[in-house]
């Protein structure tokens, strides 16, 4: 995946000077960790994985760190190129957009809700611990995605085709197929056929993980007013702006504005037709009188 620099919106932090950007130290970290990795699966083989990669075990035995660290360990090259690589291209971006804070609330928050959600939901392979950076990649990647909804990208289809897509239909293209490996071994084996296939087939790919780092980054950039908002923000929005217009006011604006519909509302339907909203505001023109509130 390639992103035009030119496309980049000017609001983009500034990295500090003299310090590294965050999602190069978070590179060289897993590269180092997966070197370690290597050194000591030479000597005793998977003693690494067993002690900081995410088991039904592990969890067992009170080995929480295990939700933190099995994010920085990988199962092959390819594993951590993939990774490392998903990284680099959406990693510095989101950094420069929302800032190292956000950029690493987005990485680990990922990292785990992945975790969490493949615990809960399916069960850990007792003979290889889950390992990998994917869930916490995927929350940086769909954090981009749903910042820059129209910004196009080159991805390489099988590696090798250059595909043009818009970054929300790859978000659409891959949440969807993360659903859809979930949802196959259900369709395939219904009932408790499904149950007996998962406890008989180790998990491979960590799809519950993958959606959870998809929901995590998702849900994070919107509340931090990327993308197209919620009703609901919306909602919060005006009415802060509503408040803070009312504050702003003076005493023959308020009443002209907000006390005399109420005044109107009163004499046509009577004191008990008021809301407790419209209560609140007569009390709000009483104090800007000077006058104390109604009981």
């Amino acid at each position: 995946m390639r992103t035009p620099r030119r496309q980049l919106q000017p609001f983009t932090h500034r990295w500090p000077v003299g310090h590294p950007p965050v999602w190069i130290i978070l590179i060289a970290a897993n590269i180092g960790v997966f070197m370690a990795q290597l050194l000591v699966n030479y000597s005793e083989p998977h003693w690494l994985e067993h002690g900081l990669g995410l088991s039904d075990d592990g969890v067992r035995h009170g080995y929480f760190w295990q939700f933190f660290t099995y994010t920085f360990l990988h199962g092959s090259p390819m594993h951590l190129l993939t990774n490392m690589l998903l990284l680099y291209f959406a990693g510095r971006e989101v950094e420069a957009l929302v800032g190292a804070r956000h950029f690493l609330t987005i990485y680990f928050g990922g990292g785990l809700l992945g975790g969490l959600a493949q615990w809960a939901l399916t069960p850990l392979p007792a003979n290889g611990p889950l390992v990998g950076a994917s869930a916490g990649v995927l929350a940086v990647l769909i954090a981009f995605t749903t910042i820059l909804p129209e910004l196009e990208l080159t991805c390489l289809l099988f590696f090798v085709i250059p595909v043009r897509v818009k970054a929300r239909n790859l978000a659409l293209l891959l949440t969807g197929s993360t659903i859809l490996f979930i949802l196959v071994p259900y369709l395939d084996n219904l009932g408790n056929h499904a149950v007996d296939a998962l406890s008989r087939n180790p998990v491979l790919i960590a799809h519950y993980a993958h959606l959870g780092g998809c929901i995590f980054g998702w849900l994070y950039v919107k509340q931090l007013g990327y993308g197209n908002p919620w009703r609901i923000q919306t909602y919060f929005f005006e009415k802060r702006q509503l408040e803070e217009r009312r504050k702003h006011m003076t005493s023959a604006q308020f009443i002209a504005e907000e006390i005399d519909p109420i005044l109107e509302k009163i004499s046509r339907d009577g004191v008990r037709s008021l809301t407790r909203n419209e209560r609140r505001i007569l009390n709000m023109g009483r104090e800007k009188m000077g006058k104390p509130p109604l009981p």
